[in-house]
């Protein structure tokens, strides 16, 4: 269980580090598209690695949903995005169903 948790925690560090940096490249040639790339690369095979591990009905919506909570927060804190009332009531929400998925689990 605490290998599941911390694969998860790394895929979503590495997966949304990865999309922030693709995000901020210039274009496909510059240093910030490579290593976008690279690291969400790296995202995927850490995510394989949990296929491997979790059943894909408990390891999905609970990567996805975290997944989307961290671009929120990545956004708000390095691309001066807005976090609305709209996406705390939806983080609250993804945070009411891992919770429900976990304890399924």
């Amino acid at each position: 269980m605490i290998l599941n948790v911390g694969l998860l925690a790394l895929y979503v560090v590495v997966s949304s580090l990865g999309l922030f940096a693709l995000k901020i490249a210039s274009g496909p040639l510059s240093t910030h598209f490579a290593v976008g790339l690279g690291l969400y690369g790296l995202g995927f095979a850490i995510w394989y690695g949990m296929l491997t591990r979790m059943p894909l009905s408990v390891a999905f919506p609970i990567a996805a949903g975290s997944l989307v909570m961290a671009t929120q927060l990545v956004g708000y804190l390095f691309l001066n995005e807005s976090l609305r009332f709209g996406h705390l009531g939806g983080i609250v929400l993804i945070l009411a169903g891992i919770a429900i998925v976990f304890a399924e689990a």
